[in-house]
């Protein structure tokens, strides 16, 4: 996307009170645009870096156990298979022991974001083949749920390449 330098000047001058902004401040203003078009590699997910994928619940207290059961009986065989079979590097199921209220929590490793596209694709089809009410049963723990994806910059061991 280009940035026409005269169309932000002229936003900024069709505000309210815009002629009490002083120009370094525009001109700051332009470059910080400028920089988050142009320098996306700084802010998004390299395409070949690993990451790692966390995906957090808030869970009652009381359903802990039941829902770390059904996890380990339900999703964690097929997840498994997909670590044996190479489509993922590693996952795993943790809960807080202090902390904030995200308190059943599940990560999984992948070698890239290609990877992890074929990983959740297959992921989801083998839950819907062998669990098929699996997640129906694991909404009826979660008050509410979030998926974060952070790219790995540094790790030892190293996980392999292929």
């Amino acid at each position: 996307m280009i940035i026409n330098e005269f169309f932000l000047i002229n936003i900024f001058n069709n505000q309210k009170g815009a002629s009490a902004m002083k120009q370094t401040t525009k001109i700051f203003a332009i470059m910080f645009v400028a920089f988050l078009f142009f320098s996306e590699s700084n802010f998004a997910q390299s395409n070949d870096q690993p990451l790692l994928v966390v995906s957090f619940q808030k869970v009652k207290m009381a359903d802990v156990e039941a829902i770390n059961t059904m996890i380990n009986e339900k999703f964690a065989p097929i997840l498994n298979g997909l670590v044996d079979d190479k489509m993922l590097l590693s996952w795993g199921l943790f809960n807080h022991t202090w902390g904030d209220e995200w308190n059943v929590n599940v990560w999984y490793t992948v070698k890239d974001m290609a990877s992890f596209d074929i990983f959740w694709e297959a992921y989801m089809k083998g839950i819907s083949e062998k669990q098929p009410d699996a997640w129906k049963e694991m909404r009826g723990y979660i008050m509410e749920h979030k998926d974060n994806i952070y790219t790995i910059m540094n790790q030892y061991p190293v996980p392999p390449s292929k």
